[in-house]
């Protein structure tokens, strides 16, 4: 009877290391599988930054070409002209505000 009940017993501890030896094979082929997931994932999010960021450089040079040509052209469209002889004010008596000394 003893023999029977050892024999019962290392049975359950041999399934018991089995089964913890399966889950262990699993749980580590399934976090293996996720790193390289996320490590794909993250080359992915990567190029995507980068392609935005060429996207926005682009993006700005093509601002700041129409924004030149705006500036250029904005004082033709109000009818500026540029100034001719400057004239220069000149102070040959004393102000009112400076007062008489």
């Amino acid at each position: 009877m003893s023999k029977s009940r050892d024999t019962i017993i290392n049975t359950r501890i041999t399934l018991v290391c089995v089964s913890l030896l399966l889950v262990t094979i699993v749980l580590y082929l399934y976090f293996l599988n996720m790193s390289v997931v996320q490590v794909v994932m993250r080359a992915d999010y990567m190029q995507q930054q980068h392609d935005l960021k060429t996207e926005i450089a682009i993006l700005e040079s093509s601002f700041i070409e129409a924004q030149y040509t705006i500036s250029n052209r904005l004082p033709t469209l109000e009818r500026f002209i540029e100034p001719g002889d400057k004239i220069f004010v000149a102070r040959d008596e004393a102000s009112l505000v400076l007062g008489a000394e």
